[in-house]
């Protein structure tokens, strides 16, 4: 069992040296899976020695939970930039502060003054809370995946996902081996192995495959930018619920695989900034112009499915709240 967990620490430990540093042209998805797989092993290495090892390092130790704390957002951010490079965000960086923290702090967290008292469960519980985001965000985003690509994904989070849930059953629920946290992510590690050897070269043909017209298709983006800023000045179609690449494929038959490339280089944003855009311009009007509408209601008029969604893109766009620049408004006025 110690060579077996082992052996899946270390296959780890090689994917990520290869994404970190040999992976061909590398991109930002590159880096975050070398991350992803470095945090994993580290996670994992700890496991296994603190089983079969008598005694172990306590910066180990910490490095091992530090590792655990940046699986999540690794994950996370890795497949947003699966079809292409976007900047890292502060809330990137902000959800990297605790395993920052406790790696900076490896040398004074102790088990039994700190661990033992809240902060395992609390590692436990940030870990199994990525799993339902996930999971959300693989299946919003497989429409953009090619085929392998989303086998992948799936594979990827499904397995991460045992991982952190066999963690949490042993500490929290109590029901399970600690054991069973370094045995599945061996098993994993191998059905990752088998399936990114056998399917590499896939994947990037598979891309080629899709976007072997882009190149062609690039003389055209000036028309197709050109006709979507028409379409969506006149038709409005952002105020739909639910509005997606597929129906704006359809209403202005421009090919949809050339559509994410196309607000990518054209419009140096992502189709979901862009409709944004339109629906936080359009909200801003109404929060003006009629101040007796409440705010869930403008957020629905302007194709939003939850305020919660709707104050997160407006905030992002604007800096403040919707409720706080009607205020802002009224005392203006």
């Amino acid at each position: 069992m110690l060579i077996a967990c082992s052996f899946g620490g270390i296959q780890s430990i090689l994917w990520a040296a290869y994404f970190l540093l040999f992976a061909p042209k590398r991109s930002k998805a590159h880096y975050l899976l070398g991350g992803l797989f470095l945090a994993l092993s580290l996670r994992v290495l700890k496991s296994t020695y603190y089983l079969f090892s008598d005694e172990m390092s306590l910066i180990f130790i910490n490095l091992g939970f530090a590792a655990h704390l940046m699986v999540g957002p690794f994950l996370l951010y890795y497949l947003l930039n699966l079809q292409g490079d976007r900047k890292l965000s502060w809330h990137f960086w902000l959800q990297m502060v605790p395993g920052i923290l406790v790696a900076v702090l490896s040398p004074w967290l102790t088990l039994f003054d700190f661990w033992y008292v809240g902060g395992y469960t609390a590692l436990l519980f940030q870990s199994v809370a990525y799993i339902p985001v996930i999971i959300y965000l693989g299946w919003k985003l497989k429409a953009d995946f090619t085929r392998v690509q989303s086998i992948w994904v799936m594979l990827l989070t499904m397995g991460v996902s045992v991982v952190m849930v066999a963690y949490f059953s042993n500490y929290v629920l109590r029901i399970s081996s600690y054991v069973y946290g370094p045995v599945i992510y061996a098993a994993v590690t191998y059905l990752f192995s088998f399936f990114l050897l056998k399917n590499f070269q896939r994947l990037r043909s598979d891309k080629r495959e899709k976007y072997k017209n882009i190149k062609q298709s690039k003389d055209r983006f000036s028309d197709y930018k050109q006709k979507i800023i028409t379409h969506f000045e006149t038709g409005e179609p952002y105020l739909q619920n639910n509005y997606t690449l597929a129906k704006l494929s359809e209403e202005t038959r421009i090919p949809k695989h050339l559509l994410s490339p196309l607000f990518s280089e054209s419009f140096e944003m992502s189709f979901t900034e862009f409709l944004n855009s339109y629906r936080i311009k359009t909200a801003q009007r109404l929060l003006t112009e009629q101040p007796n509408i409440t705010v869930s209601a403008i957020a629905y008029d302007c194709g939003f499915n939850t305020l919660s969604s709707f104050n997160q893109a407006f905030k992002r766009v604007t800096q403040t709240t919707p409720s706080a620049y009607r205020k802002s408004l009224l005392a203006i006025n």
